[in-house]
């Protein structure tokens, strides 16, 4: 077999190996055994060994891609518009994702939380995850003030800092019975609405 279809097959295990671990972590969490990953998708679990190399390399990497699956959905959500209406679509989209009561947002919580807690190793992740929103979130303000639909007199680090800030406090807020969930979402955004 060539090397290159070798490393393509390995790489298709991978992705497989690492979608099987994001259903079964979200439905049994972080401890669930890697003799089940490995079966849902056909190997065996020195495969999984294999493309991992331990637990904590495995729940790091669907953390990591739990995190990039969101991202990609709230910026596709927020790529159109005025540098306001991005930011509020940004919002709103976190908002209804984090709501959803799927199991994928119950696990991203559970990690989240768990990278200041109980999995160290996960902290150096969430960190750079934090400062990309951020940056993103600040960038979204700056766009607005360039295009007129923000003021220009707000401070554009203190604004994306604080919609950061409330869009981790709507990850932790999936706990709450929907209608609270919305009625916050609301209510933040009337506030935004205000600010900027």
């Amino acid at each position: 077999m060539p090397e290159s279809t070798r490393v393509a097959n390995g790489a298709k295990t991978r992705a497989r190996l690492l979608d099987a671990a994001i259903t079964r972590l979200s439905q049994g969490g972080p401890d669930t055994s890697f003799d089940v990953i490995a079966g849902d998708v056909g190997v065996t679990k020195g495969a999984l060994y294999h493309h991992f190399a331990s637990k904590e390399g495995l729940v790091e990497a669907v953390y990591k891609e739990a995190v990039r699956r969101h991202a990609e959905r709230v910026i596709d959500a927020s790529g159109t518009g005025t540098g306001r209406e991005r930011l509020r679509a940004l919002i709103m989209e976190s908002a209804k994702l984090y709501g959803s009561g799927t199991p994928f947002y119950g696990l991203l919580l559970r990690l989240h939380v768990e990278a200041g807690t109980s999995r160290p190793y996960l902290a150096p992740t969430a960190r750079r995850v934090q400062e990309r929103q951020r940056r993103y979130m600040v960038g979204l303000v700056a766009a607005g003030q360039a295009d007129g639909s923000i003021r220009a007199d707000v401070d554009s680090d203190a604004v994306g800092h604080t919609v950061n800030a409330a869009l981790q406090g709507f990850l932790v807020q999936q706990l709450e019975p929907v209608e609270v969930q919305r009625q916050a979402t609301e209510s933040f955004a009337a506030l935004l609405e205000t600010v900027l």
